[in-house]
């Protein structure tokens, strides 16, 4: 596998200048529908990511090549998504309509000039990559960067000297929020989905650490839209981000607040439209894993959630990943349901 050639540092901080976090959330995280701009290449894709960078960044945009690798610096010390160059193109028309100039109270010599050195972007993955790290074996003593920047050969050389090659240099920095490398968290996940035990209705008393704390949730979370293949369990939706992130979130049935037990058969995965009515009590599920609405007069709520009354989960394939009777039971009580 060809090694990345190029790694591109882009600051895009909330703390410092909230009008670039905007420009990122619009253009980067949501993407834009290249049928609504004539500038834009035909990708054959519904939307594309996309950035820029002004006049005083050229030289680095110059180097850029396909395949190279674009960090975005989005929160304090710490690069929290990348993502892999798929071509670019100066065009100023583009960058007029796409962002706007901001100056926040800051006094700056480029407030007014646009970003025209423009890059398509794709394989946009959330990433938690602490810059300290990084930096210090770059060879910057500051947390931040300063500008868009491309990494010199001197600061690549220096990676490739210790991981033995900037694809792999950029694997072991992208911890989680748990300091655990991906592929370690991937195995706390399998065996999440391998390990049975009987059912618990509440969280055993066992001690843990923060670290081991944070572990288990974020393989509890994984397990869980694994088991259900990102799918709603009500309406069977699998939207996904342009950055490829699932809408699909881990929903405990028994709530975490009565602290309910961390077991994937305690938990469905739900899109944003259903989460909240299941958290709220607007709807639960029989035993034989049917949706049930709540009796309720004709209300807009009611209206919007009546025609999933009855509806079969859309469940995993794996039974013994199914939601439990004892914790299905337990979001009726608690919700004031009667047996259905």
């Amino acid at each position: 596998m060809t090694d990345i050639a190029n790694i591109f540092l882009a600051p895009c901080s909330r703390e410092q200048k909230t009008g670039t976090y905007r420009h990122f959330q619009e253009t980067i995280l949501d993407g834009v529908d290249p049928s609504e701009y004539t500038e834009i290449p035909d990708f054959d894709l519904d939307k594309v990511s996309v950035w820029g960078v002004v006049s005083g960044n050229q030289s680095h945009w110059e180097k850029m090549e396909p395949g190279d690798r674009v960090l975005f610096y989005t929160k304090r010390k710490s690069y929290t998504h990348a993502a892999t160059v798929l071509s670019k193109q100066e065009n100023n028309s583009l960058a007029e309509k796409l962002w706007t100039s901001y100056d926040e109270g800051r006094r700056v010599e480029d407030l007014d000039e646009e970003w025209p050195y423009i890059f398509y972007l794709t394989d946009v993955e959330r990433v938690d990559i602490p810059s300290e790290a990084l930096h210090g074996n770059i060879g910057w003593k500051a947390f931040y960067p300063q500008s868009f920047t491309r990494l010199t050969e001197n600061r690549k050389g220096r990676l490739v000297d210790k991981y033995g090659s900037l694809t792999e240099a950029l694997r072991q920095h992208a911890k989680n929020e748990t300091g655990k490398a991906p592929e370690e968290i991937s195995k706390e996940t399998e065996n999440l989905l391998t390990e049975q035990a009987p059912p618990e209705l509440t969280e055993s008393t066992t001690e843990y650490t923060e670290t081991e704390r944070r572990i288990r949730s974020s393989a509890f979370r994984r397990a869980v839209l694994d088991a259900y293949d990102e799918t709603c369990a009500v309406c069977g939706a699998q939207r996904k981000s342009p950055a490829g992130n699932p809408e699909v979130k881990a929903a405990h049935i028994y709530p975490k607040s009565e602290d309910g037990s961390d077991d994937v058969r305690n938990r469905l995965a739900l899109c944003k439209f259903h989460h909240w009515p299941f958290d709220t009590g607007w709807i639960s599920t029989n035993d034989d894993l049917e949706v049930i609405v709540r009796t309720e007069p004709s209300t807009e709520t009611y209206d919007e959630l009546a025609s999933y009354n009855g509806y079969s989960l859309y469940l995993p394939q794996e039974s013994n990943h199914h939601p439990h009777q004892i914790f299905i039971r337990e979001h009726r009580r608690l919700h004031g349901f009667e047996k259905v």
